[in-house]
């Protein structure tokens, strides 16, 4: 049988937070845990806005079962870190077959890894209702 394929590995601080974007649109909750070190924080906001695990986290967005977009506004990297401010939105209808329409800024602090890549170190983001 052969290997499974590794979900892809950000090479620049940003495509972390892309990479994320990209697995929770496509239902792949592994590919968008790869994404996060171990123990990394992840306030999502969706449902209380308390901090949770990431894995809760990501379930509670992907229970909406519609794309995650996001839009990188800014990427400041710091001695083997990055902060980057993004903008994340969710549109659609939801699995209630009522409309959704969230949006929020967020935050993430991303961590270079020793081969190269880099991977999420806390991440907070809040969606909002969207008029």
């Amino acid at each position: 049988m052969p290997e499974p394929i590794a979900p892809p590995a950000a090479r620049r601080p940003e495509e972390a937070i892309e990479l994320v974007s990209l697995a929770v649109s496509d239902g792949d909750l592994g590919a968008a845990l790869a994404q996060y070190e171990d123990g990394a924080p992840l306030r999502p906001g969706v449902r209380d806005g308390c901090a949770a695990g990431v894995r809760d986290g990501i379930l509670g967005v992907m229970e909406l079962r519609l794309p995650l977009a996001v839009e990188i506004s800014t990427v400041l990297p710091a001695a083997g870190l990055a902060l980057v401010l993004a903008e994340r939105r969710i549109a659609g209808t939801g699995p209630d077959g009522e409309p959704v329409r969230l949006s929020g800024l967020g935050c993430t602090v991303v961590r270079a890894q020793p081969d190269g890549t880099w991977r999420i170190a806390a991440d907070a983001w809040r969606l909002r209702g969207a008029g």
